[in-house]
């Protein structure tokens, strides 16, 4: 996505102003012309850098908005006075400015639109589809808990992971210590009786000698790699390439991509369910993965739908997009079928995800500790032959 600063007249006459988000300037004018602006005018800019809200301030936001809209206050009064009891400096700053440009006579799917920087992908669109089907508070209601579910899915997967790497990290740094400390002391041993040792045990004296030129190169590699890593994740190629290699790693390639699609399908269901277009409904289930390769996909996909392709079409050769989601809404009856057979679709990715996160739990660790146990029979194997042979020819 590419950032465009906009000036543009609202119905009321007034003129506002902004940057918002797209994939080129006939798409961003686009975006404005739907939101009932004329006299538009986009340049492109640079895009913003700062840290979006964080997924607490951001919850907190979108659930007291919903709550402001279900009694019915006056929307700029009410953020007014909410912002005051905000501890959050962002938080508040963010709050006042939405008040200000609703006093200034700007829709609030307009005021929001300015501050797409700060707020999750598509967030005006979805406040526009629920202010025009007259369900604006159920609408944002139901985004929050879309959005704790992502939320605890990520938490999830990380906890998958966490203690499996913790584990191994603790036996290597044990193997590690065991060869550096005890094994040259054997040596010490054999060297003094003169003993012939078998190549195995020459294996593992050569390995000790070497641990602190290898510990050394494996924490630079190691810091190295962290260090690219967290660079890679400041700009879209970095993601999308950091990406792609979790996506070659076996199980844990198909539980992201199975993660990604359930999230994909929970938020078309709600765009679908909201009133959105079908092209936006993709766009918005892409924007809630916050993958680089499911945007990709999805954005190939609405195009394909915007040009006129059926939804069944449009899927074909989708690798985020599944053909039965085509199906499904193709067929679809009415709004809310389609969007029950789409979370049913989310459920069985889901349940795949689950499924392949508890072969993980199950067999990632007792595997970690099966290697390191193979490790240190063969270093007891390699250490002791040799003294039962020393034993046996003082013996005889």
């Amino acid at each position: 996505m590419n950032a465009f600063r906009y000036r543009a007249r609202c119905p009321s006459g007034s003129m506002i102003s902004g940057v918002l988000e797209a994939a080129d300037e006939a798409e961003a004018a686009r975006q404005l012309e739907g939101m009932g602006l004329s006299d538009v005018e986009v340049t492109r800019t640079r895009a913003r850098v700062g840290r979006p809200l964080g997924a607490e301030d951001f919850l907190f936001f979108n659930e007291q908005l919903a709550s402001l809209a279900h009694s019915g206050l006056c929307l700029d009064e009410g953020l007014r006075r909410l912002a005051q009891d905000i501890d959050s400096p962002r938080l508040r700053q963010t709050i006042e400015s939405v008040a200000a440009d609703l006093q200034g006579g700007q829709t609030l799917d307009q005021a929001l639109e300015k501050h797409a920087a700060l707020l999750p992908g598509r967030y005006a669109r979805v406040v526009k589809a629920g202010i025009a089907s007259g369900q604006l508070a159920p609408t944002l209601l139901n985004l929050s808990n879309h959005l704790r579910l992502m939320s605890q899915t990520r938490q999830l997967v990380t906890r998958t992971l966490a203690y499996p790497a913790v584990v191994l990290a603790a036996a290597v740094a044990i193997f590690l210590m065991v060869s550096w400390l005890v094994v040259p002391q054997f040596k010490q041993i054999f060297d003094e009786w003169g003993a012939e040792l078998p190549a195995l045990t020459k294996l593992f004296l050569a390995f000790s000698e070497a641990v602190p030129t290898l510990a050394l190169a494996a924490g630079v590699v190691v810091l190295a790699a962290a260090a690219l890593w967290l660079v890679s994740g400041w700009s879209a190629g970095g993601r999308a390439a950091r990406e792609q290699l979790v996506m070659m790693v076996p199980l844990l390639g198909g539980l992201l991509r199975d993660s990604l699609r359930a999230r994909f399908l929970r938020a078309l269901a709600y765009g679908v369910s909201s009133g959105l277009p079908l092209p936006e409904s993709i766009r918005l289930g892409s924007d809630a993965t916050g993958s680089p390769w499911a945007a990709r996909d999805a954005e190939a996909v609405a195009r394909k739908v915007e040009a006129g392709a059926p939804s069944q079409a449009a899927c074909v050769g989708s690798r985020l997009v599944p053909a039965l989601v085509g199906y499904a809404v193709q067929v679809g009856g009415n709004q809310d079928d389609t969007q029950r057979a789409l979370n049913r679709l989310a459920q069985t990715y889901a349940a795949r995800a689950v499924q392949t996160q508890t072969i993980l739990q199950t067999w990632l660790t007792p595997a970690a500790v099966l290697v390191l146990g193979l490790f240190i029979a063969l270093l007891i194997l390699a250490l002791f032959t040799p003294m039962l042979q020393m034993i046996d020819s003082v013996s005889g």
